[in-house]
């Protein structure tokens, strides 16, 4: 049996081991037309040749989507037969473009796919307003999910420089609704990330002994919304870097960081407000002796760089433009594509060696640093009275250390969730909550049954 022929919203791969050229072929449908359909098990002329078809292949096709098409899209996966050989198809549609597969932009071209040129990413990016159609749809949240304290924070910043005026009577849903946050009783998607109580972000931080990243002094997961967020990162970085005490005028004295704290909270900011949080995502800050490195999971645009944008003085394309003017108002962000410039030029300053790296699934920005005296605490270690050990990442950890971190991203998680995640026994993973407690690291609060882990102390893996 034959299919007929390639077109631009029609592609044939004969095997599903052709999976990640086909990612391309998705997402060049989906920035030419918004949809398109997609065999495996057809040949390009059309003859249909089949494939083995299960529901581990089928999965496969999906997790692979998953993890390569941004913004996320949920595509019709089934199985089909003809003439007794299974195919797999594969319909998809998505009004959020510009698409990228694996971090990087194509179009299509009659039944060609063509990785797209910087300008012609820039001219689709200028055309469409998608992620404000993503940023302006409705939660299912109302006001009650507002964290009023972090609202009124950011409406004192943003009149006192300025940018919005002072209402006769400060009113929260009056306030949400003139930033285009809050419609019809319900926080947009930008209001919810941007002020909810719900803590509907993660930043992940941690300090490391060295730069191997083996062995952390610090660890921490936090759950927040944006404003928040920007604030504890950022305090977080100062923290753990160094300060050194200089004159002043007279006989003042003046600390001065390693690094220009307003570069770091610059990409801190941007961080955030170029996030892609239409999918799973978590910012994170790592600390190690030479370097502060800041990560947001959100593809930097192909082809350009943050260089391009501090020297040629590129217009910023913002990913969320509703959530960028929000924070633009109360001063945290410079709108118009100038926090690059900005943070290049106090590097260049004060000779602060930075650089940033584009993967498919997030950017990454690297402060390098001055000095590491004094900037990381001694390495603790619980060591495991079973000498129990695993190997995560290529490095061993310690069970105890598994289910101190595990319970430290849910308190609430009982011995038989600890013993499926780990691999281990209920009886290992109780002796290891046994230790723990008895070395004061974490204090069970409630009954065995409703009652969960408050974590009181950091712990260390052991190398």
């Amino acid at each position: 049996m034959n299919l007929g022929i390639e077109s631009e919203t029609l592609e044939f791969k004969k095997t599903t081991g052709e999976l990640d050229k086909a990612m391309d072929n998705i997402a060049s449908m989906l920035n030419k037309h918004g949809h398109g359909t997609l065999y495996f098990g057809v040949s390009p002329n059309g003859d249909v040749t089949g494939q083995q078809v299960s529901a581990s292949s089928l999965n496969d096709v999906a997790k692979r989507i998953k993890h390569a098409i941004k913004p996320m899209i949920y595509p019709e996966i089934k199985e089909e037969v003809f003439d007794g050989r299974n195919v797999i198809r594969v319909d998809f549609t998505g009004t959020e473009k510009p698409y990228s597969s694996f971090g990087r932009y194509y179009k299509r071209v009659f039944d060609r796919t063509e990785e797209m040129t910087p300008e012609e990413l820039k001219r689709m990016m200028l055309q469409t307003d998608s992620n404000s159609l993503w940023e302006n749809n409705l939660t299912a949240y109302g006001m009650e999910s507002v964290d009023s304290k972090a609202l009124e924070t950011f409406y004192k910043k943003a009149v006192s420089c300025g940018r919005i005026e002072s209402l006769p009577l400060y009113d929260e849903e009056a306030l949400l609704t003139s930033l285009g946050l809050y419609e019809e009783g319900k926080l947009t998607n930008a209001g919810y990330y941007l002020f909810s109580n719900r803590r509907p972000v993660v930043l992940k931080l941690a300090v490391y002994v060295s730069d191997e990243r083996i062995n952390f002094s610090d660890i921490d997961r936090v759950e927040d919304n944006i404003f928040n967020l920007i604030g504890k990162g950022f305090s977080y970085i100062k923290e753990h870097i160094n300060w050194r005490v200089e004159n002043g005028s007279g006989t003042s004295r003046i600390e001065v960081p390693e690094i220009p704290v307003e570069a770091v909270r610059e990409i801190i900011v941007n961080s955030f407000a170029h996030a892609d949080y239409r999918g799973m995502s978590e910012n994170e800050i790592d600390i190690t002796p030479t370097r502060v490195e800041i990560y947001n999971p959100g593809d930097f645009p192909s082809g350009l760089s943050p260089e391009m944008f501090a020297q040629q003085r590129i217009k910023s394309m913002p990913r969320n433009k509703v959530i960028l003017n929000t924070l633009y108002k109360s001063k945290d962000v410079e709108i118009f594509g100038s926090g690059f410039r900005k943070v290049f030029s106090l590097c260049e300053k004060y000779g602060i060696r930075i650089e940033s790296s584009s993967e498919h699934d997030g950017f990454s920005f690297v402060f390098y640093r001055d000095s590491s005296d004094g900037n990381v605490t001694d390495n603790v270690t619980i060591n495991d009275t079973e000498n129990d050990k695993d190997r995560i990442s290529g490095f061993r950890v310690t069970t105890v250390a598994k289910v101190y971190m595990l319970l430290k991203e849910d308190p609430t998680q009982t011995r038989e969730e600890l013993a499926k995640k780990t691999g281990k026994t209920i009886r290992t993973i109780q002796r290891a909550l046994e230790k723990l407690s008895s070395e004061g690291k974490i204090k069970r609060l409630g009954s065995n049954r409703t009652g969960y882990w408050e974590v009181l102390d950091s712990i260390q893996n052991e190398q």
